[in-house]
């Protein structure tokens, strides 16, 4: 049986595509939400109609927009600190360089780590 892998593999497809990356990223690096505007311009992207298609990907799953614009949620922030582990530990909140940033072990390699709960089967 195959319950509950449709939705995780739509996700994880989203996050196949450079363009989308480089949303969540400059997502993380603001200091406050932006604006449709101003996060294409961050990104690179000149075809609004381009840029549109792959922000309303991320909405899905990993962006949520505001009445100022455009940040990173919950799902988002997490597929940041997995991509790039290091970025927790240059604030000082991590002392151990390899150990995981979302489950604390050392040398995990896992990029995505899912959390089941009891009867989400």
């Amino acid at each position: 049986m195959t319950y509950g892998t449709e939705p995780s593999m739509d996700a994880l497809t989203v996050l196949g595509n450079e363009i989308r990356m480089s949303i969540l990223r400059e997502l993380a690096d603001a200091e406050e939400s932006l604006s449709f505007t101003e996060l294409r311009e961050r990104v690179g992207i000149r075809d609004t109609g381009k840029f549109n298609y792959h922000l309303t990907k991320l909405c899905e799953y990993f962006v949520r927009q505001t009445e100022s614009g455009y940040e990173l949620g919950h799902a988002g922030t997490r597929v940041i600190t997995a991509a790039n582990p290091t970025a927790s530990s240059e604030d000082g909140a991590g002392n151990d360089d390899s150990a995981c940033p979302v489950c604390g072990e050392r040398d995990c390699e896992k990029l995505f780590h899912v959390h089941l709960t009891p009867g989400s089967f």
